[in-house]
């Protein structure tokens, strides 16, 4: 079967989000589906000496559920990419893969246009190749003539891509139709991850669900092995 991960654009995303990249024969990032506020497209976690801390890019003003999230532009906010540089360096530039990773990071922070997008697909990149994480990356925006429900969107996503195994989030499983799926010859498998703990910055309890920049400052080479030990789910093992 053809595996395939869908997943909307997000900023410096989490470990989950690499584990379906690297589990997927296609990731697609799902890129003209309604911006959300308060969400991971413009923010992620990052582990601090007072804890876990938010970091944001902030955005420019839009029609909130109807400005798709290829359409978001980042905020005329004066040096919000200095701080946001600044942020991360104070928190980990004694993390032992601090010179390995984060110098192309502060690159593209500064370098990157306006689009929201561009910038989390340039980051995302980054972090995937420093997982060694080879799986094409598509965008659902350049297929033309999708449906406008969400299921059948996704079903047509599957459909021009040749797959035949979706491999969603959890969270999916609030709204995808599981028999309009297999009705289309799709099958449906949720990402169960379960974080193994790693050496973070801080000391402290092992705080998860962090962005995968935590553990890549952290772990250096050793992050794909991480990334990777979740348990595999029964049913995605077994195709």
């Amino acid at each position: 079967m053809k595996r395939i991960a869908i997943i909307q654009p997000s900023f410096l995303p989490w470990l989950g989000y690499f584990e379906q990249m690297a589990r997927a024969d296609v990731f697609v990032h799902f890129d003209d589906v309604q911006y959300t506020r308060k969400d991971w497209r413009n923010r992620n976690r990052l582990k601090s000496p007072g804890g876990v801390q938010t970091v944001t890019v902030p955005v420019g003003k839009h029609d909130y559920g109807v400005t798709l999230v290829n359409e978001i532009r980042t905020g005329d906010v004066p040096q919000w990419r200095e701080k946001l540089i600044q942020q991360i360096s104070g928190w980990y530039a004694k993390a032992p893969f601090f010179p390995t990773v984060f110098p192309e990071i502060r690159e593209i922070i500064l370098a990157c246009g306006p689009g929201l997008v561009e910038l989390n697909y340039a980051l995302t990149d980054a972090l995937r190749r420093h997982l060694g994480i080879a799986t094409p990356q598509f965008k659902s925006s350049d297929i033309p003539d999708k449906p406008e429900d969400k299921n059948l969107k996704i079903i047509a996503i599957c459909k021009h891509h040749g797959a035949d195994l979706l491999y969603d989030g959890k969270a999916a499983q609030s709204f995808i139709d599981l028999d309009l799926f297999a009705a289309h010859g799709v099958t449906v498998i949720f990402q169960d991850y379960q974080h193994t703990p790693y050496p973070q910055r801080w000391g402290g309890e092992f705080v998860s669900h962090l962005s995968a920049l935590d553990l890549l400052l952290n772990c250096g080479p050793a992050a794909r092995d991480i990334l990777l030990s979740s348990p595999v789910p029964e049913a995605l093992h077994a195709l």
